[in-house]
């Protein structure tokens, strides 16, 4: 898997051979259409992080700070090496991993204000309603800021009570939900 746009094009990413189901080229695609224009000088934050390549894309397309949030002790190497060394590029002020499943990172990120949220939580979890309203209640996407949460079919939201849908796409298996932050 590699970066596809922005300064670091071409940049090859880290990525366990099983395990892990990172989000499809047309599907990364698909969600910086959508969210092109909200990226520069972003704070991002990346949660389910796996590899990290929505971060690191947002970062490569002039996004200048990312928080990535990943538990799993064998994905956190490859992370740690996928994001080693964004700090040292001119615009990037900063990068940091957490090693916390996501509830306890929205816990402790609370009042953090990120414009953009990136979630792709393990099928069939039940994590998708329960980050969504995670994030609303404790303040870490800011007014106006955007949550992106890749999911199953089967795990559409189905409240967004202080959330305005943008879109809502289908791939397969697996949807895509972004949606803004109301102004309070």
């Amino acid at each position: 898997m590699q970066i596809r746009s922005g300064r670091l094009k071409g940049r090859e990413l880290f990525y366990p051979r099983s395990g892990l189901r990172p989000t499809k080229d047309i599907t990364r695609q698909a969600i910086f259409n959508i969210i092109g224009p909200h990226i520069r000088n972003a704070r991002i934050l990346d949660l389910f992080a796996g590899g990290g390549a929505l971060g690191i894309e947002a970062l490569s397309r002039g996004a200048k700070e990312a928080v990535f949030v990943d538990n799993n002790p064998g994905v956190l190497k490859l992370l740690r090496a996928n994001v080693k060394g964004l700090a040292d590029i001119p615009g990037i002020e900063n990068t940091r991993v957490m090693k916390r499943d996501a509830a306890q990172a929205i816990r402790r990120l609370k009042r953090q204000m990120f414009d953009i949220v990136f979630a792709d939580p393990p099928y069939r979890q039940d994590h998708v309603q329960a980050t969504l309203d995670q994030c609303l209640r404790l303040d870490v996407v800011k007014p106006g800021g955007i949550l992106i949460i890749e999911h199953h079919r089967l795990e559409t939201p189905d409240r967004l009570e202080g959330w305005e849908l943008l879109k809502h796409g289908k791939y397969g298996d697996s949807e895509v939900t972004v949606v803004r932050r109301l102004d309070e």
